[in-house]
């Protein structure tokens, strides 16, 4: 009869658990980063091409994003703290920049999750590379291309 009892008390704990057990899928589609593919034109014909940079750093962060590194498609932080972020780019004698400007926006999924922040209409007010596409201005997880291709000559 005790065993009977404890093993009610048991059953009804699990399912009291699992009853408060909150379902909302809070993983974001937004994402607070760049994603960057190089090429160059070969021909007439668009190739990747892997660049070695020496260094990129921002000068709104006191971070080296990449150094030494070999890239063709790799991702940059945006600063959610501000409308506008820039980059400078360190590559054998050569220096190049680009300078970002975006809204934030602040959504709601639900009340569980919180608040989200969104990028959009992003923009280039300055940049010194060889040609620069913006392919997408929006920045979310889904999107299976580069938000920038850099053609490097």
């Amino acid at each position: 009869m005790k065993s009977m009892i404890k093993k009610s008390i048991l059953i009804a704990l699990i399912f009291s658990i699992f009853a408060c057990d909150v379902d909302s899928n809070c993983n974001t589609l937004n994402v607070d980063f760049v994603t960057f593919q190089t090429f160059t034109i070969e021909e007439g014909e668009e190739e990747q091409v892997q660049v070695i940079f020496d260094s990129i750093v921002s000068p709104e962060s006191d971070s080296t994003f990449f150094q030494s590194d070999t890239l063709s498609i790799f991702e940059l932080p945006l600063n959610p703290g501000s409308n506008q972020t820039s980059f400078y780019f360190y590559y054998g004698p050569f220096v190049d920049s680009i300078e970002f400007n975006y809204e934030t926006r602040n959504a709601v999924d639900s009340p569980e999750c919180g608040i989200d922040l969104e990028f959009v209409g992003m923009d280039t007010t300055f940049q010194t590379f060889d040609s620069l596409v913006i392919v997408n201005d929006t920045l979310k997880r889904t999107v299976n291309a580069p938000n920038i291709k850099l053609y490097i000559f």
